[in-house]
């Protein structure tokens, strides 16, 4: 009789092993959908996602916003400030830095090309901070690093202000900041350079 009451006590208590199993594979599942929800949020230096304008070409000196009737237009074609796409000139600028405000219309075909375009107010970023931003955008346009040359940078110029004091730029994608952050631009362009309609485009590097 013993036996068969160990026997039957026996078979009520569970498998330490098989819960240990159990155990081990329910933490394994917690841990891949931590993952997959925080591990999958898009990084806020990646910027904020634009209406695709377009991309048609207008004339060589044409400036779309200000001046729509020069694009053949009637109205504004950029639904952001700085353009992220839409109608631009024929011919590309030359990456590099600039000091004086280049054509915002001309520089969308940078950014069609798979470039990165950073503007700044001039009025709210200090001589320093301008160096910070021509000393990063110089250093990608001279070595290349890890590939990259297609980079420009330009002061803004246009009647409406930027909404940041700095703005970088990619085909539709922006990314607003309120300093000379290299770094967030670095990673905003990882995640955007050359994601483009046509990412082989020139101007090829300089010199």
């Amino acid at each position: 009789m013993s036996r068969r009451i160990d026997q039957g006590s026996g078979s009520a208590l569970p498998d330490v092993r098989i819960l240990a199993i159990v155990g081990v594979l329910l933490v394994g599942v917690i841990v891949v959908i931590l993952v997959l929800v925080f591990g999958s949020a898009a990084s806020p230096n990646d910027g904020l996602v634009q209406p695709d304008d377009g991309g048609g070409h207008v004339a060589d000196g044409a400036s779309c916003r200000p001046d729509p009737a020069s694009c053949q237009l009637t109205s504004n074609p950029y639904s952001s400030l700085p353009g992220t796409s839409g109608p631009h000139w024929q011919t590309p600028a030359n990456w590099g830095v600039y000091s004086t405000p280049q054509n915002e219309s001309q520089l969308i075909h940078n950014l069609e090309h798979g470039g990165i375009v950073i503007w700044y107010d001039p009025e709210r970023v200090d001589a320093a901070g301008v160096a910070t931003l021509s000393d990063f955008v110089q250093s990608q346009v001279s070595s290349g690093i890890s590939g990259r040359f297609k980079f420009i940078l330009s002061p803004w110029g246009g009647v409406d202000p930027l909404p940041s004091p700095i703005v970088a730029t990619a085909w539709r994608y922006l990314l607003e900041l309120d300093t000379t952050d290299t770094s967030a631009i670095n990673a905003f362009a990882r995640a955007h350079y050359q994601e483009s309609p046509e990412p082989n485009g020139g101007p090829a590097p300089p010199g």
